[in-house]
């Protein structure tokens, strides 16, 4: 089969690699479309410790079943689903607790098995939810991903809540919050078509700067800090920016995964009390409520936010995501029909 393949730093090919076969209790699914994550490019620049070439990523994807192993009813062959690609154990306490995000043991399709750049990936039959459109579909892991970083955020109506980051993480906390109600919504993000968009779902204040020029603005506007902070980017700088910019006994959502060792001040975290709390992924229920979100149509792909491509233009979208100037919100890769 086909797939696209990362096989050292910068550099993706597309190859000819075996086609799997489903084992007990997983399915084969045939792509249909799987979208690029922020943490795939950071892995394609050798940023993300958990990515390793030679390595198929992609982990956002919708396909038709057509094949199923041992344990797995036949009558889902030909239908179509979305994929939580989170594995877990099943056994330890995180996963008791519905937490399988947490998991000890937790492997995820596009890290740690063969995702879904390509005609062919496996997923465990549990991790299957049915969907009605396979690009929307395709939505369903990002949406969940800023759904969980928003309701760990318990922003609520009349707080003033900073995105940092527009990518889709951002972009969809904020159509998350918007549907939600909050209506005192500010994003800072430097790519001029993503603040656009980040407008068009619901901020109601766009600030096209960064670091200490971004901090200005933002005290401002609001001399004693913003109620919530979802930093939907990860660097030193913004992960600095939000401490700087939360009011005293505010909360910061860290969500976006990009550097690991920050110099932050930790001086001010404990004299103003500020909460800081991590988002990573998504549990059972919150990609269950994503794809209902999606099909109650939350989000609509055909208004140009996303690009679709072949796997043959990998390489280049790869490039272009890890740049300023995309035009999109989302970019999805596809096998072909």
């Amino acid at each position: 089969m086909k797939a696209l393949v990362w096989t050292a730093i910068k550099r993706m090919e597309v190859k000819d690699v075996e086609k799997p076969k489903p084992s007990l209790g997983w399915v084969l699914l045939r792509v249909r479309y799987t979208g690029i994550c922020g943490s795939d490019v950071s892995g394609f620049l050798g940023l993300n410790e958990l990515r390793k070439p030679p390595l198929i990523m992609g982990h956002e994807f919708t396909g038709v079943v057509e094949e199923v192993g041992p344990n797995v009813p036949k009558d889902i062959i030909g239908r179509l689903f979305a994929v939580n690609p989170i594995v877990g154990c099943g056994h330890c306490r995180y996963c008791k607790m519905g937490l399988k995000n947490l998991c000890i043991e937790r492997k995820i399709i596009g890290i740690d098995y063969p995702g879904a750049y390509a005609e062919y990936v496996l997923a465990p039959y549990d991790n299957l939810y049915p969907v009605s459109d396979p690009v929307r579909g395709a939505l369903a892991e990002p949406l969940a991903t800023s759904l969980r970083a928003v309701r760990l955020s318990n922003a609520s109506l009349g707080d003033s809540v900073l995105v940092l980051g527009a990518g889709p993480v951002g972009a969809f906390a904020i159509k998350l919050l918007s549907a939600s109600g909050i209506r005192d919504l500010t994003v800072v993000e430097i790519n001029k078509n993503r603040l656009e968009w980040a407008r068009r779902f619901g901020a109601t204040r766009l600030i096209e700067k960064s670091g200490d020029e971004a901090l200005k603005e933002i005290k401002e506007l609001y001399p004693e800090g913003v109620d919530v902070v979802i930093d939907a980017v990860g660097s030193e700088s913004t992960r600095r920016l939000a401490i700087n910019a939360v009011r005293r006994g505010g909360r910061i959502i860290f969500v976006g995964l990009h550097d690991n060792e920050v110099k932050i001040p930790g001086n001010v975290i404990v004299r103003n009390e500020i909460e800081i709390k991590g988002s990573f992924s998504y549990t059972d229920e919150d990609f269950r409520r994503s794809v209902n979100l999606l099909e109650q149509g939350l989000l609509d792909p055909r208004e140009g936010w996303v690009d679709i491509r072949p796997l043959e233009r990998g390489q280049e979208s790869f490039e272009e995501l890890t740049g300023t100037y995309t035009r999109y919100v989302k970019i999805m890769l596809t096998p072909g029909e």
